[in-house]
């Protein structure tokens, strides 16, 4: 691993007279690493870099915690991703394809912008602390999982409107198949 600022900065020049085949593995392990925007902690992660005719495919394995906030009741937690991809490399001295990029000429590959884009692309829209989490009451903002409010009842019928409203189509509308399916 490289202990300098950048620990994703690789330089892949070993690689390059080597036979077609020949593979290293690259493995990193961290307690807490920020990458780009992102604050990450238990990082564990592999680069396999294996050498191929026109350049180097990179198989990568990531699996980290997040620093994220619950969509529901806005209590800071710790959210595990992980993700699986690959990445193709060609020598600066080979035409690269659309899905392709270009090993640069000092042979050192920054993958910390490839990591990030990968990590955005696990974490989720609306995290959630726990798939329970029962979220804020609506009237006063209590954290329904830590106590419940006077407004509880309340918070109940409102979060079930939908199916209240259904129903109350079906029946001024027995007829209506759609809604009782």
């Amino acid at each position: 691993m490289n202990p300098s600022q950048k620990p994703f900065r690789i330089n892949v020049g070993f690689l390059i007279n080597q036979p077609i085949g020949y593979s290293r593995v690259l493995p990193f392990k961290l307690e807490k690493i920020d990458i780009e925007d992102e604050s990450l902690r238990n990082f564990n992660a592999s680069i396999d870099l294996t050498r191929t005719q026109d350049g180097l495919i990179a198989q990568v394995v990531i699996e980290a915690e997040v620093e994220s906030e619950c969509s529901r009741c806005l209590e800071p937690f710790l959210n595990k991703i992980s993700s699986e991809f690959k990445e193709f490399f060609t020598f600066p001295y080979v035409e690269a394809s659309e899905d392709e990029i270009k090993v640069p000429e000092d042979g050192n590959i920054d993958f910390e912008p490839i990591l990030h884009d990968y990590i955005l692309m696990e974490m989720p829209i609306k995290p959630v602390c726990q798939s329970d989490c029962m979220g804020l009451c609506d009237i006063c903002g209590q954290n329904l999982n830590q106590s419940v409010c006077e407004h509880y009842q309340n918070c109940d019928v409102r979060n079930d409107t939908k199916s209240t409203g259904q129903k109350e189509l079906q029946e001024e509308d027995p007829k209506n198949e759609a809604l009782t399916t």
